[in-house]
């Protein structure tokens, strides 16, 4: 048996692909990561999504446009699993270095396989790179998760203050208008420029029905999600749950951001005590984006985005 990937969440960011990947990794016969977290060649534990194709590509269009990130930093990221790989993109001729990469790429997958039958993986840039994944992995099975644009404008919001590089306070339509501009809007554009196969949900189906999303997801993979698997596959993806994976095994029903404390040891750094992990919320920019604001934002979306749902065939509501 050769050794691939059998499905890829491609995206979109800040869109709940986290989430789609741990309920599906919830059934009993799929595997879905970075949800699982994955032991580095160090044996140490990491958590975090492996940007391949996207970093392949960084090689195949010789720059870092859309959103593709250095070869270099297999170096030191991602647990170091492609580390010794990345000198031979200096002496193989490329397409013999695309194999080297595949091949561990592939292992790794496997890997996360353990005992279930099908193994995916998760990251919200490869919507960016669609044909490239298709010319390396022919014919693989494609899930990307669409939300309302502005919720999604209010989780980066967040999620640049967590990581502390945003100052907190209102959301501006500057601030807001260039994530449109720079990340929505050309996601739109991947997506209706691509003409393979891609299996469509959205954030606000799966919010408003659960156990039907989940179904078609399964469906889609190949397999039954009878109700009482779906269940089950919900609680395995909570919020608690996925929270205590990633913070020291502490999971949070609600509240939605961590805290800075000092490290008693280095008094020059800090540490945060909670994964910054949002909880979304259906409608959550209500409490942050002003009605006038709002207006903008889906108009200066609305032809693309209407133009993706229709083409596949998605529902928000």
């Amino acid at each position: 048996m050769t050794l691939r990937p059998d499905f890829l969440i491609v995206g979109m960011q800040r869109s709940g692909t986290l989430w789609v990947s741990a309920v599906l990794n919830g059934h009993p016969e799929i595997a879905s990561f970075p949800t699982l977290p994955f032991e580095g060649p160090k044996g140490e534990e990491r958590v975090g999504e492996v940007h391949f194709f996207n970093t392949l590509a960084s090689i195949e269009q010789g720059n870092l446009e859309n959103f593709a990130r250095p070869l270099s930093d297999y170096l030191t990221k991602y647990g170091e699993v492609f580390a010794d790989l990345v000198p031979l993109a200096q002496t193989l001729p490329k397409q013999e270095f695309y194999k080297v990469m595949v091949e561990r790429y592939s292992n790794l997958c496997d890997e996360q396989r353990g005992n279930k039958n099908i193994v995916g993986e998760s990251t919200p840039a490869y919507v960016f790179h669609l044909g490239f994944i298709d010319s390396l992995y022919p014919d693989i099975k494609k899930i990307c998760v669409l939300r309302d644009p502005k919720d999604r404008v209010t989780s980066w919001h967040f999620s640049l203050v967590s990581k502390r590089r945003k100052e907190e306070g209102p959301i501006t339509e500057a601030f807001a208008l260039e994530y449109i501009e720079e990340r929505v809007k050309k996601e739109y554009e991947a997506l209706l420029r691509y003409n393979g196969s891609l299996y469509c949900t959205s954030y606000e189906g799966m919010t408003e029905s659960p156990l039907k999303t989940i179904e078609g997801l399964c469906s889609y993979l190949g397999f039954e999600a009878p109700p009482d698997i779906a269940r089950e596959m919900l609680t395995k993806g909570s919020f608690k749950e996925m929270t205590k994976r990633h913070s020291r095994g502490h999971g949070r029903e609600r509240g939605e951001e961590g805290s800075w404390r000092q490290d008693l040891q280095d008094p020059g750094n800090t540490l945060y005590d909670v994964n910054p992990m949002r909880k979304g919320i259906v409608g959550d920019w209500k409490n942050y984006i002003s009605m006038e604001l709002a207006n903008v934002i889906d108009a200066s979306i609305a032809p693309l985005e209407r133009g993706v749902l229709e083409k596949y065939h998605v529902r928000t509501s």
